[in-house]
């Protein structure tokens, strides 16, 4: 295997790892906002918290497809 592929498959290990950590970390930040906004109106059931946690999910996933589906990919490799 050349090294360009092996630095083509690297970056995309790279690439696919940050985008799960990019949507675990969206989806944290809401769940705790929510747990925040439910302790200060001391709400008797987690209503932000489901909300928010909701919410940060569907952004998460719209921001993961997005860089997915929008980036260009490299032109592939003639050589073999």
């Amino acid at each position: 295997m050349s090294k360009p592929k092996k630095k083509l498959q690297a970056d995309q290990y790279l690439r696919y790892s940050g985008m799960a950590f990019q949507l675990a970390i969206v989806l944290i930040i809401g769940t705790y906002l929510g747990s925040r906004l439910d302790g200060y109106f001391q709400t008797r059931r987690p209503y932000f918290t489901a909300l928010l946690a909701l919410l940060s999910l569907f952004a998460g996933l719209y921001i993961s497809l997005k860089d997915l589906l929008f980036t260009k990919k490299p032109p592939p490799d003639d050589e073999d």
